[in-house]
């Protein structure tokens, strides 16, 4: 019985518990610190590999923007020595250095070592093929430690034509051979590669506040003309009596209509566009909208009466603005019975200018056509005429320059003035080199979005 007794006192005694109980939570405790430093540790791990891959793509946009800091530089340079468009385009390759593997590494060095953007400029297709413009797409790849992502932008570069004249800046007037003024003061200077013999000033209004510069020596050529395709056959007819066509990049057409009554929308977005078309007819409206600018190629046109081409506020006639819009034309321009706000380079077209009748184009005209006609003006806006070739007879007050074989006023109008404004060439499709150190580079290129690339 006693024996019973101190077996079960002995089953009662509690000594050692506390211990075993300590232990266990020390093995507990010990697992879930385990645990956690192991998730911490994947956690780091997770944090620093997604600082890598967000790095990576930053290094890549530096990449980028280190090979487009380097080209606007090399493009003027390019341009202040090219005398035609392939000989621009065959410099600008060579001084960007396409195809090359540049790398750039101006960062901070990291554990795991040097951060760096590889970086390659190719020229790519165009689907508009044009002779003064061409598409190129810079490609960045950054990487740091084992993570690398990717990144392209393309950039759109456009030649402006140029042609280099040596006169005085402040000419309003100049011509290769005669200029007779009746009865119309001038604000500046005129000019002639002849004798004075070849200037005719009539009548007691006609004063030349400037000089009269004569035997001035200078070449006056018509730049080359660009080539364009057009591959795709497709016409663009408006099914609604107003609709609008979105560029989200350049485009071209068989033929383009826009008939009476009717008004398209021609969206450009941020970026400047090209549209080329084998026949631009318009007997309604169009309204080029947008921040960029549209520039028309085109092989042959048709404007009817009251028909118009510019930006909202020139339809509306709240603006004078003719920047927005080219218009090249290969063909002629005798079918142009509205009104274009904007510039036009004609190959050898001659031209009507006559805005009382709401006809003709209101900004700068290039041409290779022998005359021109410039029966009104609202002289608000200063422009260019560069028509070495042609006779041109202006009847109505100008401002801006005036550069042609002959010109003859007859100052029928009491309040007839020519006078001198600088050109803002950003608005002209052709540059004139005079020597004064502008250039056209900022107009040349246009850049897309920087896009993250597979």
């Amino acid at each position: 019985m006693k024996r019973f007794f101190l077996q079960i006192k002995s089953l009662n005694n509690e000594k050692g518990v506390a211990l075993i109980v300590v232990l266990l939570v020390l093995v507990v405790i010990s697992i879930l610190g385990i645990s956690l430093i192991g998730l911490a540790s994947t956690n780091l791990k997770m944090s620093s590999g997604d600082r890598d891959t967000q790095s990576a793509y930053y290094i890549a946009e530096s990449g980028v923007t280190y090979r487009m800091n380097m080209i606007e530089p090399k493009l003027k340079e390019a341009y202040g020595q090219a005398v035609t468009g392939s000989d621009f385009f065959t410099r600008v390759n060579n001084t960007m250095e396409v195809g090359a593997v540049k790398e750039y590494k101006d960062f901070e060095q990291t554990s795991g070592g040097q951060p760096v953007a590889t970086t390659t400029i190719e020229q790519v297709p165009s689907s508009t093929p044009i002779s003064y413009s061409y598409d190129y797409k810079v490609t960045s790849i950054g990487k740091i430690n084992n993570r690398t992502r990717k990144v392209v932008k393309v950039f759109h570069l456009s030649w402006k034509p140029r042609t280099s004249v040596t006169i005085p800046a402040d000419t309003v007037l100049f011509v290769k051979d005669s200029l007779v003024l009746k009865n119309v003061p001038v604000d500046g200077s005129i000019g002639t590669s002849g004798t004075m013999s070849e200037v005719t000033l009539n009548g007691s209004k006609a004063i030349v506040s400037g000089n009269i510069y004569t035997n001035v020596s200078t070449p006056l050529n018509i730049p080359d003309f660009p080539v364009f395709m057009i591959i795709n056959t497709n016409n663009y007819s408006m099914t609604a009596t107003e609709q609008t066509l979105t560029l989200s990049s350049d485009m071209a057409f068989n033929t383009l209509t826009v008939n009476n009554g009717q008004t398209l929308t021609i969206d450009v977005g941020n970026y400047n566009k090209d549209l080329v078309l084998n026949n631009l007819n318009v007997y309604g409206k169009i309204k080029v909208v947008g921040t960029g600018k549209l520039s028309f190629y085109v092989k042959n046109i048709t404007m009817g009466p009251g028909s118009i081409i510019g930006t909202e506020g020139n339809i509306l006639g709240t603006d004078t603005n003719i920047e927005k819009i080219y218009v090249f034309l290969e063909g002629t321009a005798a079918n142009i019975g509205g009104k274009i706000s904007g510039s036009m380079y004609a190959k050898n077209s001659d031209i009507v200018i006559d805005q009382a009748k709401g006809k003709g184009v209101l900004g700068h005209i290039i041409t290779g056509g022998f005359n021109i006609s410039y029966l009104s003006n609202d002289n608000t806006v200063p422009k260019m005429i560069f028509a070495p070739n042609a006779s041109v007879s202006i009847n109505t007050s100008f401002s801006g320059s005036i550069i042609a074989r002959t010109l003859t006023s007859s100052g029928n109008d009491d309040n007839f003035i020519f006078k001198f404004v600088q050109i803002n060439y950003d608005s002209s499709p052709l540059f004139v080199d005079n020597g004064t150190g502008l250039s056209p580079v900022k107009e040349m290129i246009t850049t897309e979005p920087t896009r993250e690339s597979n």
